[in-house]
């Protein structure tokens, strides 16, 4: 599903990091509800960007570089997506996060299911939000917590995650099912020694 590692970072993403944990503090409405605005503007400020790279991105792969993130606290990861790239619907165990583009463009739809069989869905999309760099995208799941991202072109983009899961649920397209139907699965996104 994707690669990643860790990394490290500088005293401006370290400040920021800490500012999103106050947030945090406070609960996921306002982590989610002040957090983009504030990540969008670190972005722009000089030397925020030194030192961080991601990990090239080969065709059917999308990459995850840990930035930043402490035991037991949320993490900034620095993701890379190659051109025509599309992420399966997934969740974050009940979660928000949110994702500033730092380069390209990318789409966040936010799809509804609709349960048609024994763990299976089909989805509707509620909406989708097309980013560019320094805009941000969130998932909110007071209002909706299974999304999908699509790149139509190399992108980066920095996400903010409120911890640091290594288990995902992603929903698989059935190639032998009547329609466009999609199974649930449990997905690791990294080892347990991460």
């Amino acid at each position: 599903m994707s690669q990643q590692e860790t990394g490290s970072a500088n005293e401006h993403v370290r400040e920021v990091y800490e500012e999103l944990g106050e947030l945090l503090e406070q609960g996921d409405d306002v982590f989610v509800e002040e957090g983009p605005a504030l990540l969008e503007d670190a972005i722009e400020r000089p030397g925020f960007l030194d030192g961080l790279e991601t990990e090239h991105a080969e065709p059917g792969e999308y990459t995850r570089k840990k930035v930043i993130g402490d035991p037991g606290r949320h993490v900034i990861r620095y993701m890379e997506w190659p051109p025509e790239y599309a992420l399966m619907p997934h969740e974050h165990h009940g979660r928000p996060c949110f994702e500033v583009l730092v380069e390209g463009h990318l789409a966040l739809s936010d799809l509804e299911p609709t349960q048609v069989g024994e763990n299976e869905y089909t989805f509707e999309v509620l909406g989708t939000t097309v980013t560019e760099p320094g805009e941000s995208a969130v998932v909110d799941p007071r209002e909706n917590e299974i999304h999908a991202v699509y790149s139509p072109v190399r992108s980066r983009s920095l996400h903010v995650y409120p911890d640091d899961s290594y288990k995902s649920y992603g929903y698989v397209y059935d190639e032998d099912a009547d329609g466009d139907v999609y199974e649930r699965k449990e997905f690791q996104l990294r080892e347990d020694d991460d």
